[in-house]
Formats: C-alpha cells, sequence, structure tokens
C-alpha cells in the first residue's frame, strides 16, 4: 500500500489513474478517523474485499465518485 502523505498527492494520482486506465471500480482505504488514506483499482470485478490492516476500513466505488467527493 502507498498511504499518502497528503490528500493532494493522492488526488494527483487518482486524476492520472482516471485518465490513463478511467473510471472503474476501485477499493479506498480509511483510516480509524474516515480519512482517505490510499485506493487500488480491482482487478476483477468479483475480486473479494481486501483484508483491512489494523484500525483501516476499506469500501467499494467508482473512481469518478472518489475524485468528486475529494475536490469537494
Amino acid at each position: 500500500m502507498h498511504f499518502y502523505d497528503s490528500i493532494s498527492d493522492l488526488l494527483l494520482d487518482l486524476h492520472a489513474d482516471l485518465d490513463d486506465i478511467g473510471d472503474e471500480l476501485i477499493w479506498v482505504y480509511y483510516d480509524k478517523h474516515g480519512q482517505v488514506i490510499d485506493y487500488r483499482y480491482k482487478t476483477m470485478p468479483d475480486e473479494p474485499t481486501p483484508k483491512p490492516h489494523g484500525d483501516e476500513s476499506i469500501r467499494e466505488m467508482y473512481a469518478s465518485h472518489l475524485y468528486k467527493q475529494l475536490t469537494k
């Protein structure tokens, strides 16, 4: 996992991935405070939810939805 130091760094990568990969389903990783700390594209549509590490939680959503959510 990358675990970004800032939301702006994550947004830069997410924007580039949206341009390169498109608006696909992703796994979004949140810390125990509900802050986004990472994301990754799903390898297959029926991929099971990854196991969280420690206090993190993981949710599935479209990449564009996360981008819109973080740029509000």
